[in-house]
């Protein structure tokens, strides 16, 4: 017995009909639920993946979109850094303005040149600080490829051997070079022509000299300088100096003297007995008179008699000289029976002759004269002696202009040169006048194109070196590989087909980069504040250049990103028009199968009354 309930033919055409649009129905309500038309592959397998793969790509360009933009930041980062270290370089700038305004030989202008090197150094210094923290995210656009050159430390240990140099090295290494250290010369002082003029004329001095040879343990490249002190007709001072020693010789002081006195009247049958006695500072060039009855002994002293400092020897060998003087010229009927002497200590005495009967006195008068000249001669430790002669009658007559100080440039003929492998020779010499390569104590640079050899020099020792004509190469070499890992590589498409390099620059000042080294030799020369403008105008080309690069680089990523946000736009609208569902339209066909629906019940309930009929036959 089958239990299948037969449906009539329209029943069954109208449920199938009601089926079909409650159907219709369901999905288009899901479809106004979610929006979307298809909603997985079985909905439409080729717009659901389309879809799928127009948004994923949009996904992975709104990541890369993501490191465009710390990228961006990277490039502002270092842009930031490029233009606070222009700033710097400006300050720099003033700094060898300042030091062209005080270019003069002055012990004032050289420590203010030096000051303004200091200043100038740290100023470096804080531009490769600065460069260093101007990285982002672990990328520093101004740090460049790494690749650092340097002497090799076999090289400088074998200058540093050489007696009087030490602490050698090379800066602002730009390519791998070698360099041969010399010493020579022979040690021989002098003094600078022009200055020894110039202070002839202002101290009232002749014959002016600074000689000598430097010492081998104690030398210096120190000036020398001469100060005047005192007031005409008044006591005189000369202070010598040179470095730290200092030599004061006081002169023309009016303190010498010729004195006379009585010891006993002469009278009848005793002679007349007086006294000469020789006092006070003794100069050469003093003359001491002595008048005995109108006749005048001079005697002037000599060099031997103040070869001893002692005031007392002096006095001595004057009373001595001069009494041995006027007893040498006794003989005469004037003077005949005369006494002179002998001398006790600084004093002697004279005795009228016995024969004289009632004349046995006789007259006396003494006197000195202050010396015209003073020689004046001193010797220093380095080895430097200073001579010169001081005219009374000269320097008097320029009054209070006379007193002051003038400075004597010192050369030593002594030099330190280095060459490099071109055959290029640099000389810092103790003979050069400032303004070409003078040699002083401490480090003395020498710049080439491949770098600046720097050494430090002993003066109390380089002689040695130079007496043996000593010499040793320094060797510069690649000290670390270049590498790429500051390089910044910026991906503009899902497929990393299109990027964009962006590489570092570097901004520190070593050679491979700005080109700007430390002060030369304190700015003690004119040559040393050209190398340090020439330096820093190579440095500011270098910043625009590199500042003009990361801009560019900017530009290009940053028209890279809008793209990317627009066309990550025209991604999603694609894939939403393959999938999202027309809500008008839906809404519209919705309403549509919803009157369907209720006339499909209606005509299944109208297709159901002819069965309902045969009902009644009962």
């Amino acid at each position: 017995m089958s239990s299948q309930v037969a449906l009539s033919s329209a029943m069954r055409s109208n449920l199938l009909l009601l089926q079909n649009t409650n159907s219709s129905i369901d999905k288009l309500q899901a479809q106004l639920s979610t929006g979307n038309k298809v909603n997985s592959a079985l909905d439409g397998p080729t717009a659901f993946f389309a879809a799928q793969g127009l948004n994923q790509r949009a996904s992975d360009l709104s990541t890369l979109k993501d490191a465009m933009g710390q990228a961006i930041s990277t490039i502002k980062a270092g842009n930031q850094g490029i233009t606070s270290i222009q700033k710097l370089i400006d300050q720099a700038k003033g700094l060898t303005t300042s030091a062209y305004s005080n270019l003069g030989n002055d012990p004032s202008a050289i420590a203010t040149r030096k000051s303004l090197a200091d200043q100038f150094n740290d100023i470096k210094d804080q531009i490769d600080k600065l460069a260093a923290d101007s990285g982002y995210g672990g990328k520093n656009l101004l740090a460049g490829s790494g690749q650092t050159f340097d002497a090799t430390s076999l090289s400088r240990s074998t200058v540093n051997s050489i007696t009087g140099l030490s602490n050698s090295r090379v800066t602002n290494v730009t390519t791998s070079d070698t360099y041969s250290v010399r010493v020579s010369g022979t040690g021989d002082i002098s003094g600078n022509a022009g200055d020894i003029a110039s202070a002839e004329d202002a101290r009232g001095l002749f014959g002016l000299k600074v000689s000598g040879k430097l010492s081998s343990t104690a030398g210096n490249f120190s000036d020398v300088s001469i100060e005047i002190r005192g007031a005409v007709g008044q006591t005189r001072t000369a202070v010598i100096t040179e470095g730290g020693e200092s030599r004061s010789i006081t002169f023309f002081d009016n303190t010498q003297s010729a004195t006379n006195s009585l010891v006993s009247a002469g009278t009848s049958g005793t002679p007349q007995i007086s006294q000469v006695n020789i006092t006070g500072n003794i100069d050469e060039g003093d003359t001491f008179n002595v008048t005995i009855n109108g006749r005048t002994f001079s005697y002037t002293a000599s060099a031997g008699d103040v070869s001893n400092p002692s005031p007392t020897t002096r006095q001595a060998a004057i009373a001595t000289n001069l009494q041995s003087l006027i007893n040498n010229s006794l003989p005469g009927s004037a003077f005949s029976g005369f006494t002179i002497g002998p001398v006790t200590g600084s004093s002697f005495q004279i005795t009228a002759a016995s024969s004289f009967g009632t004349s046995n006195s006789f007259t006396l008068g003494s006197s000195t004269v202050n010396a015209l000249t003073k020689d004046i001669s001193v010797s220093f430790t380095s080895g430097s002696v200073v001579s010169f002669t001081v005219d009374r009658s000269t320097l008097e007559g320029l009054g209070t202009a006379g007193n002051g100080t003038s400075t004597i440039e010192k050369d030593v003929d002594l030099a330190v040169t280095a060459t490099d492998l071109n055959g290029v020779s640099i000389t810092r010499s103790g003979a050069n006048d400032r303004g070409s390569g003078k040699l002083t104590d401490g480090e003395n640079a020498m710049s080439f194109t491949t770098g600046t050899v720097r050494i430090n020099v002993d003066s109390t020792k380089i002689m040695q070196a130079a007496s043996a004509n000593r010499s040793a190469n320094m060797t510069t070499s690649q000290q670390t590989p270049a590498n790429t890992q500051n390089d910044l590589s910026v991906q503009f498409n899902e497929t990393n087909t299109n990027s964009l390099s962006v590489k570092s620059t570097n901004v520190t000042t070593d050679g491979q980069g700005l080109r700007l080294d430390y002060a030369q030799n304190d700015f003690l020369d004119r040559s040393d504040i050209d190398a340090a403008v020439a330096q820093l105008t190579y440095a500011t080309t270098q910043l625009r250049s590199a500042g003009q690069t990361l801009s560019t680089n900017l530009n290009v990523i940053q028209t890279r990103s809008d793209f990317t946000d627009a066309f990550n736009n025209v991604l999603s609208d694609g894939a939403d028009s393959l999938v999202q569902v027309d809500q008008n339209q839906a809404g519209a066909e919705l309403l549509t199968l919803q009157t369907r629906q209720s006339l499909g019940v209606t005509t299944l309930s109208l297709a159901n009354q002819s069965q309902q009929a045969i009902l009644k036959l009962f």
